[in-house]
């Protein structure tokens, strides 16, 4: 058993390790495609550009139906089974839902343009721009394609398509300085990345079934039978509700600060925010990879070798987090007034401010996706509830009182009670399941 949770973090940290890569890359381009559009529209109109892509990258989250989850949750059996027919029917299914919430969102976002648009902070002249933007948020989800890259254990491939948003950003907003163009052409530049993204992904993941012989025609319309998948709904719209309360703290903070301070405060506090979950991002992507090995130990019963994986994270991101701090004390004021041009007093407080609200998170890692995996995802969504229930008045309460060091500090204390929150389940599940230490005729 011990080789069997060898060989489960090996793959863990190898598809992280693509992941990282990517995002790694992507980290690097956004320092200078940020710095460029800063450069180019000035802050306070770079400020209206982050407000106007938050808002649609909030709505596309808080809409979309995550639907890579139910494709690992329910297709890995028939998938390495080979029941295809099975496999197609929840493949088309996790499309479907894709397509229905983009629509969906793209909706939500022109009517949240027309309805508070100028409640936001966005100057009346740029809310039609706003508008149009938010027909991106119909190719922002590409569910469907994920949940394939990793059943295919192929986590290089994600990153490889990542390359052709980054591309794209980094193209268009170099041309955009070199031109001196304005703010709705920054627009376009962010909605073609999307447009990019959704392609790519799409065309690799079909190609991947394709090659591998898992499907052959193109079926969008084909229904679930009885037994295909029990509950698929309320795991989807379980995972989806988590999914969105977690985007109302990531991304709504933003925009209530940009609504109580203006699009210049905004810029500063996302741009912080930026800087602290990129520090933090390699361990924040050993998310995605943990799902598939979650999933195979579950299939086996093998209870006490989740908990060894699981302990063995937790203390792996501990010394993570002491590296990163350190980084951040040495480098995080530096970097945000490279990205902003310009010098933001109390900046390295923003930065270790965001960043212990990315390193809270970071404890969330592995426990999502076990009580995902396990049929506890309720209990992830009550603690998303209560967090989002407390965080949203205090966030607003701290930045009128304290600006952008009270808005921060907010989001710190929300991170902290989630992961004491979803720590106690854990604790309880293990008692129960996995007692102590392995039983020695379980090791022989």
């Amino acid at each position: 058993m011990a080789v069997e949770e060898t060989g489960t973090l090996r793959r863990i940290f190898g598809n992280t390790g693509f992941l990282v890569a990517g995002r790694a890359t992507n980290a690097v381009c956004s320092f200078l495609y940020m710095a460029w559009s800063v450069r180019a529209l000035g802050l306070s109109q770079f400020g209206v550009l982050m407000l106007v892509t938050t808002f649609g990258s909030a709505i596309s989250s808080a809409t979309h139906l995550p639907s890579w989850q139910p494709l690992l949750h329910y297709g890995t059996e028939p998938f390495v089974k080979g029941n295809l027919p099975r496999f197609h029917r929840i493949l088309f299914f996790c499309m479907r839902a894709d397509l229905l919430s983009g629509a969906t969102g793209a909706l939500v976002g022109m009517l949240g343009v027309w309805l508070f648009g100028t409640s936001m902070g966005w100057p009346q002249a740029d809310q039609l721009g706003a508008m149009v933007y938010m027909l991106t948020i119909c190719v922002m989800n590409t569910g469907w394609s994920t949940g394939i890259f990793r059943l295919c254990n192929a986590f290089w491939l994600s990153s490889a398509c990542d390359l052709s948003g980054v591309v794209v950003r980094m193209v268009g907003t170099g041309v955009g300085l070199w031109l001196h163009m304005g703010l709705y052409y920054f627009m376009m530049v962010w909605s073609m990345t999307q447009l990019a993204l959704f392609i790519t992904n799409s065309a690799m993941a079909w190609w991947l079934l394709r090659s591998g012989g898992k499907v052959r025609r193109f079926q969008p319309f084909r229904q679930l039978e009885a037994g295909d998948a029990p509950g698929i709904w309320r795991f989807t719209l379980s995972t989806s509700g988590n999914h969105v309360l977690g985007t109302v703290f990531n991304q709504f903070g933003t925009l209530l600060v940009g609504g109580l301070l203006g699009p210049a405060d905004a810029a500063v506090y996302r741009v912080s925010r930026q800087i602290g979950d990129g520090i933090a991002k390699p361990a924040q992507l050993m998310m995605p990879a943990l799902y598939p090995e979650f999933i195979r130990l579950r299939e086996k019963h093998d209870w006490y070798g989740l908990k060894h994986v699981t302990l063995r994270l937790f203390m792996l991101i501990g010394g993570f987090s002491l590296l990163l701090m350190l980084f951040a004390m040495v480098a995080g004021n530096t970097l945000l007034t490279w990205m902003l041009r310009v010098h933001w007093p109390g900046g390295n407080l923003m930065i270790m401010l965001m960043l212990g609200n990315a390193i809270m998170g970071l404890g969330i890692v592995p426990l999502e996706p076990l009580l995902t995996v396990v049929g506890q995802v309720s209990r992830v969504l009550i603690a998303r509830i209560v967090v989002t229930i407390a965080y949203l008045p205090l966030v607003y309460f701290m930045a009128w009182r304290w600006h952008l060091e009270g808005a921060a500090s907010a989001s710190v204390l929300a991170s902290l009670m989630m992961l004491l929150i979803c720590v106690r389940p854990v604790m309880t599940w293990f008692g129960k399941v996995a007692p102590g230490r392995r039983p020695r005729e379980v090791v022989e």
